[in-house]
């Protein structure tokens, strides 16, 4: 076969290479370009979704739970080388005050008690998890455990010990950190994290070397403050 013959017949394949060749990087490029634009519109959906979701929360505006003391009482009450013993029930009701949105709590571990005058821990406890209704309500009596929990300092300690021994009365201090959800309708759940804090709550003790004290009546003023934390 002749060197021209040889040449026209590789030729249509030449041909045939180089428009494949030149056809892949289009089609690269198309992909690209594709790719791009369905990221921008999907970040576009999420800024929209988010400013539509932050505008209804605005106009719903759920309020925090209320919290309000039912009782707290102490047995077992023993103070010691500058350590306070003792066993506590607090008894607590949680109500939903929102008309439009429910809410839930989850459960809490970081539920302190404190001596009023102090900020050192003397007993802890935990709260479990709840979900409120519209305008719903329910209650909890977490109890306080004061094992491995901070000292007094002397001055904090001499003056609790005042209280107890001369007034019988002492008065403490419910710290607790919660994370709030609320829900309405379709919207995106709504979390908030806050702080309530139970504040002078007096345990009357009501003889002496009496080990066992309970909530001094206070005419039923016995709410709790609820912060953003």
């Amino acid at each position: 076969m002749s060197d021209t013959n040889r040449s026209s017949t590789a030729n249509p394949q030449s041909a045939v290479h180089i428009q494949s060749s030149a056809s892949q990087p289009h089609s690269n490029s198309h992909s690209s370009y594709f790719v791009r634009r369905l990221i921008i519109a999907l970040v576009l959906l999420f800024v929209l979704v988010s400013v539509i979701s932050s505008i209804a929360w605005l106009i719903v505006h759920p309020l925090p739970p209320v919290f309000t003391v039912n009782s707290f009482t102490v047995s077992n009450f023993t103070l010691l080388n500058s350590r306070v013993k003792g066993d506590y029930e607090f008894g607590i009701s949680i109500k939903n005050p929102n008309k439009k949105a429910s809410l839930s709590i989850d459960r809490s571990d970081d539920v302190c008690l404190m001596y009023d005058k102090s900020a050192a821990v003397i007993a802890t406890a935990w709260m479990g998890p709840l979900y409120l209704e519209k305008m719903g309500q329910q209650s909890q009596s977490p109890r306080f455990r004061s094992d491995f929990c901070e000292p007094l300092h002397g001055g904090e300690f001499n003056e609790m010990s005042n209280d107890y021994w001369s007034k019988r009365m002492v008065s403490f201090n419910v710290i607790m950190r919660i994370r709030v959800r609320f829900r309405y309708r379709i919207l995106p759940t709504k979390q908030s994290l806050v702080k309530v804090s139970c504040m002078n709550l007096v345990a009357e003790f009501s003889a002496a070397k009496e080990t066992h004290g309970k909530l001094k009546d206070t005419g039923g003023k016995n709410n709790c403050s609820v912060h953003h934390d």
